[in-house]
């Protein structure tokens, strides 16, 4: 495949260097109008952008080790994933033990906190957002576990800020607010400098690439001048480049460092991106407007149009229209493979754990490579240790004795001598792996 050929300029917009056929960075700032330019978008041929953008989809599934079908649709989850991705509730539960497919699919340990209001605001009484994306509540979990992994306060090296990761300029389109108080300008005027240092740096080292292809083998003293006037102007740009950085995290501390010390009131007149009973809604609102958006402009069903919304949501939807689908980032591809990827293994653990079959839920487990495939069974009234064995592991996986003492664990998963399983008690629970597992 051949390799992206970088522009000979920087992007106008994000101060960093292009993709021939687009701009590597996402959450650009906007201008005045409070509406982003996509100055390095412009002006090109769909015929193009498609071709650039489907080599570049191949090369980044490449590296994934998935298709592009695979890796940002449902094409590649079961059946039973895909029938469950269809179901509604009317009234979903906001108790986060409710939802063992999530707890399975997301590793996050702050999740409990504002689970309750990510399910108030994907059913809030005033919208329809369950009917038209069922998969809301797994969706925005999974969304938000790789925006900020759950953290009120973050703030990303772009501006992008609290749980939904919103930038500054898309939070007030939804009624936060964003004051610019000192420590937000500071922050603002450290992320323009990191910006233009980086994109200095960038075009320099292009420079550099271009004249050191240039030669045939013999080059002339002034092309080897100039490479090393340029080496010394790239040691120098980096320089600046690292204490830019180090600017801008001390100036992201800074900021933080405020709002902690705020009071949830003084956020919410602050900086209300903050303010997660504010934020939580407006992200799932921008995110379904996205979905929603791709679907009419795009068409099919809402199944097809959720990556497209997820990357509308990263890199904005106007790039994802101009790109026919997918844009031309790196950044956006990553992140919507791994949204789409952590809400196709929730759907998968959701259709197990409603068929109740404990073996499916461990295989289930087994085949979307989550930690710990085993399902927990509880002794009941009659039950004896071998008939355990028995039906649930050598019947099931065709296993000998032998073999299947290898894949059943006391409940803290220690090895069971089946000597001391003579007796065994109601309610007592013994770990069945799922077979190879061990």
């Amino acid at each position: 495949m051949q390799s992206p050929v970088m522009n000979d300029s920087p992007c106008q917009l994000c101060n960093d260097l292009t993709f021939k056929s687009g701009c590597p960075t996402t959450r650009h700032d906007v201008s005045s109008t409070g509406k982003t330019d996509f100055g390095c978008l412009s002006a090109r041929d769909d015929s193009q952008v498609d071709l650039a953008r489907r080599h570049f989809i191949a090369g980044i599934a490449s590296v994934a080790g998935v298709s592009a079908l695979d890796g940002f649709g449902f094409l590649g989850a079961s059946a039973g994933a895909r029938s469950v991705a269809r179901a509604t509730d009317d009234n979903p539960s906001r108790r986060l033990e409710d939802y063992p497919h999530i707890i399975d699919a997301i590793p996050s340990k702050d999740m409990h906190r504002h689970f309750p209001l990510i399910v108030d605001a994907c059913a809030h009484p005033g919208t329809d957002y369950l009917f038209k994306v069922p998969f809301i509540i797994e969706l925005e979990v999974a969304k938000i576990w790789r925006e900020s992994r759950f953290e009120w306060d973050a703030i990303s090296a772009a501006g992008a800020a609290g749980l939904q990761q919103l930038m500054a300029a898309t939070a007030r389109e939804y009624g936060l607010t964003v004051i610019e108080s000192a420590e937000f300008v500071k922050l603002n005027e450290c992320i323009a400098e990191y910006r233009q240092v980086r994109s200095r740096a960038g075009a320099t080292r292009q420079k550099l690439y271009q004249l050191a292809e240039s030669g045939t083998g013999v080059m002339q003293v002034q092309i080897i001048d100039t490479m090393n006037q340029l080496r010394a102007e790239l040691r120098e740009l980096d320089d600046q480049r690292a204490g830019a950085y180090q600017d801008l995290t001390l100036a992201r501390g800074a900021y933080q460092e405020k709002i902690r010390s705020m009071s949830v009131d003084q956020r919410k007149k602050t900086d209300s991106r903050f303010v997660p009973e504010l934020h939580v809604p407006a992200g799932v609102k921008h995110l379904v407007k996205g979905i929603l958006e791709c679907k009419k402009f795009f068409g099919g069903p809402v199944e097809m149009n959720v990556w497209r919304g997820i990357a509308a949501y990263n890199s904005g939807l106007a790039r994802v229209k101009t790109w026919g689908g997918l844009p031309f980032i790196e950044e956006t591809v990553h992140f919507t493979r791994n949204v789409v990827s952590d809400l196709t293994r929730a759907l998968e653990m959701k259709y197990a754990y409603s068929v109740g079959d404990p073996a499916l839920i461990a295989e289930t487990r087994m085949r979307i490579r989550l930690k710990e495939p085993y399902f927990m069974y509880v002794v009941k009234v009659g039950d004896n240790f071998f008939r355990i064995l028995r039906e649930h592991i050598m019947e099931r996986y065709d296993l000998t004795y032998s073999e299947a003492l290898r894949y059943i664990r006391d409940e803290h998963g220690n090895t069971v001598n089946p000597d001391d399983m003579s007796i065994i008690y109601p309610d007592q629970q013994f770990r069945i792996y799922f077979p190879c597992t061990l």
